[in-house]
């Protein structure tokens, strides 16, 4: 098979034309719907993408037919899987004949419409369909019934003799001369892992009251995993047993009944001091979990009593690194969709779980089209899924070799090498300043931006005796992001260091053109450090600060002028445009 050669814009306009369509028909353009896609800096955070590359969540055959316009068989053949899925659950749930009728003659009209320019991406129709279906029916969880079932037999089966006298077998356990206590540290998490996904595969033990005997349990549950995926899996748990990994696990959740599996699972990580974030849809997916099961399944909610719940879909990085510091190392989020694995639409909070985790698990088979394209991610990624009764299908996906990562550690021995700096300066009888400015808030100004900080702060610098002026600019380091610098600086900025907080005013603007000789001109004409988002977070910490350090100066324009812009973009080192509820 000939490898994909990479689709390129500018090269003829009709087709680019068709890829714009795609993008628009799918909703999938960022430019066209900003509030439901995601950012380019916010798909950075999950996928390397090279300059002038862009994303698409389907495998690259299936693009490559659409923009060639010969998608139609591929997309016939996926189409109808999902009609027949969609008919079997309308079928299942609604009970009464006429409304039953109605959705069917309802969702037809609306599957013929949407199938008719063959441009649609399966997973893209099958959640518009899905939406359809459970506002008209008013049914916030179908199959609730269902997969609660299969959950509370598969933590019987767990509470079974049978299962415990399987599990705890000696079976397969390798001791030697030389073994060591390690060794068998390490064999037994991985046997006990092993053990849990073979029997994550059988689905009879949800499916039916009556589980497997012990003489089957034993025989799935003690046979070997073998390839170079599961040497991988291996290989980085014993590295997490020996300390030299204190990782983070993004687990994306499977189906009901598995999931108690998962959890088991995630339960025995986390004694190796794994943390673990656990992602599941958002809202109604067929059999996949969805957050509403999480909280209304009595099941799950009983063997995640301890877990925090992340509610908020956008949450921010220094959030999120406090839920992982805590005690508590389970957190539990929505990825925002109800469709496979698709970045272009994960929410927030996902996406900064990805850029924070050290691995992702996928426990999914919707996930493989999406990964097996010729994108890389930031984070290696391997998926387990459950085959036949006691087989087991991985694949590994390295992270880009080019990914430039800023752990949290980097970050905070960054900030404190800078807040040591500062005290030494402090010692010689010296104040310290800080200047906040826009660096990059309005679009296409990023390097005026950052010519303007330099010439004034160097004005500053010349004008102020026994002043020490920390421009942020200058501790920018490449592959940083908005969210890294806001991390970063924040824990400077809560050092109590601090003596003088200086905000860019007017006429800080207009002096560092004057010093650069030039007018200013239109775009930075009245602009000051209220217009950027990172300069009013900075402000809510610097009040924050003035009120446990009286003596701290506070220099810049007045409070109040601070309230019009409240959220800076994800991985942004921009803001979100002033419109209302920003």
């Amino acid at each position: 098979m000939t490898e994909m050669i990479p689709y390129q814009r500018g090269l003829n306009a009709d087709r680019d034309a068709w890829v714009t369509n795609f993008y628009t028909e799918n909703h999938l353009a960022y430019e066209t719907f900003p509030d439901m896609v995601a950012s380019p800096e916010q798909l950075n955070f999950m996928v390397h993408l090279e300059r002038e590359q862009f994303y698409y969540p389907c495998s690259d055959a299936l693009f490559s037919a659409i923009i060639e316009k010969r998608a139609e068989t591929m997309l016939t053949s996926a189409y109808i899987t999902i009609w027949s899925r969609l008919e079997r659950l309308v079928r299942e749930v609604i009970t009464d004949s006429y409304k039953q009728q109605y959705l069917l003659s309802l969702l037809s009209i609306k599957y013929n419409n949407e199938i008719s320019n063959k441009v649609h991406l399966p997973g893209r129709l099958e959640k518009r369909l899905l939406g359809i279906f459970t506002t008209i029916s008013e049914i916030d969880r179908p199959l609730a019934e269902v997969k609660e079932v299969e959950n509370k037999r598969v933590l019987a089966f767990m509470e079974s003799a049978a299962f415990k006298t399987a599990f705890e077998s000696l079976e397969g356990l390798e001791i030697e001369k030389e073994t060591t206590l390690f060794d068998i540290d390490l064999q037994l998490h991985l046997l006990r892992l092993k053990r849990l996904l073979l029997l994550s595969s059988m689905r009879t033990i949800w499916k039916h009251d009556t589980p497997p005997d012990e003489q089957t349990l034993k025989k799935v549950m003690n046979k070997a995993l073998q390839g170079s995926q599961w040497d991988w899996l291996k290989h980085w748990l014993r590295d997490v047993l020996s300390g030299r990994r204190r990782p983070c696990i993004l687990w994306l959740a499977g189906r009901s009944g598995e999931i108690v599996f998962d959890l088991a699972i995630i339960r025995n990580l986390m004694k190796l001091g794994i943390r673990i974030i656990l992602a599941v849809k958002q809202d109604f997916y067929y059999h996949r979990v969805s957050f509403i099961d999480l909280l209304e399944d009595t099941t799950l909610e009983s063997l995640l009593d301890d877990a925090t719940f992340i509610y908020d879909s956008a949450i921010s990085k220094n959030q999120l690194l406090k839920h992982l510091d805590s005690d508590n190392r389970l957190l539990v989020v929505s990825d925002g969709t109800r469709e496979p694995f698709n970045p272009l639409l994960m929410s927030v909070t996902f996406a900064r779980s990805f850029k924070e985790a050290d691995l992702l698990i996928s426990r999914s088979p919707g996930c493989r089209e999406t990964i097996n394209n010729r994108f890389q991610f930031t984070r290696d990624i391997i998926s387990i899924i459950p085959g036949d009764d006691g087989h087991i299908d991985m694949q590994l996906k390295p992270h880009h070799a080019a990914t430039i990562r800023f752990p949290q550690s980097a970050l905070r021995r960054k900030a404190e090498e800078m807040v040591s700096m500062v005290k030494k300066e402090k010692e010689q009888g010296k104040k310290v300043m800080f200047y906040s400015a826009i660096v990059g808030s309005i679009p296409g100004q990023l390097q005026t931006a950052k010519d303007i900080l330099s010439v004034f702060v160097k004005h500053l610098r010349a004008t102020l005796h026994n002043v020490i002026i920390i421009n942020p600019a200058e501790h920018f380091e490449e592959g940083m992001d908005a969210d890294d610098i806001m991390y970063m600086w924040e824990i400077f900025q809560r050092s109590g260091t601090i003596d003088i907080w200086r905000f860019q005013s007017v006429a800080d603007v207009e002096k560092s053109f004057a010093l650069m000789e030039k007018m200013v001109p239109p775009e930075w004409s009245g602009k000051d450090a209220t217009y950027s988002t990172g300069c009013t977070k900075e402000m809510d910490i610097a009040i924050e600060m003035l009120q446990q350090n009286p003596e701290m100066q506070l220099i810049g324009p007045p409070l109040e002028k601070f309230q019009r812009r409240r959220e800076y973009g994800v991985g942004k080192l921009y803001d979100r445009s002033l419109v209302e509820g920003v």
